[in-house]
């Protein structure tokens, strides 16, 4: 007996009733959808992620045109590494197209994939996308409530003109130079 499509037979009379016609059958596909194998799934990840991360950088100055807080450090980049890179400004290393035909190729290749990060301390991190594991922003909200806590402690330093954070790290780094001072002087003592 041959094989007939049920999709496009039409179902058998009851009660007297003629059916209306079925709806014709979708096509079939002559081959299956080709699906990349699953050791080149983990290498599309990371290229759609750099993708995404890179056109977040890109539009970051225009986006801070309209809205300059945006580049007060509140929004940062993570590492591979851990480190959090406050965003004070962003651009691309290598930003421009070269016209010429041989060169177009290459330059696809690159542009846009290391960016110079500037932070509000006036630091440059020169950064490769494949070194960007996340991208980190603050509300207003906990930035503010960050803020009020630092002068309710009675950070002298909160009010300044530095970015909030800034005294944290200054405070940090005037506690490891009396903890080196300290401990040179009691090498010092140690040896005398």
């Amino acid at each position: 007996m041959p094989h007939k499509d049920r999709a496009t037979e039409p179902p058998a009379a009851t009660d007297g009733i003629t059916p209306k016609p079925a709806t014709p059958a979708l096509p079939v596909l002559e081959r299956t959808p080709e699906v990349e194998p699953l050791h080149n799934l983990a290498e599309i990840r990371a290229i759609f992620w750099q993708n995404v991360v890179r056109e977040m950088l890109i539009t970051l100055p225009a986006l801070a045109a309209a809205h300059p807080e945006v580049l007060d450090g509140r929004m940062a980049v993570l590492t591979r590494a851990g480190e959090r890179i406050p965003i004070a400004g962003v651009e691309p290393l290598f930003p421009c197209s070269l016209l010429a035909p041989e060169a177009q190729q290459l330059c696809h290749a690159v542009q846009g994939t290391v960016f110079n990060i500037l932070t509000p301390t006036g630091e440059v991190f020169t950064l490769p996308l494949h070194e960007i594991r996340a991208v980190h922003s603050l509300t207003n909200e906990l930035l503010e409530e960050l803020e009020q806590l630092a002068r309710s402690v009675g950070d002298e330093e909160a009010g300044s003109s530095e970015p909030f954070g800034f005294a944290a790290y200054k405070s940090m780094r005037k506690q490891d130079r009396r903890a080196n001072s300290n401990g040179e002087a009691s090498d010092q003592a140690d040896e005398a």
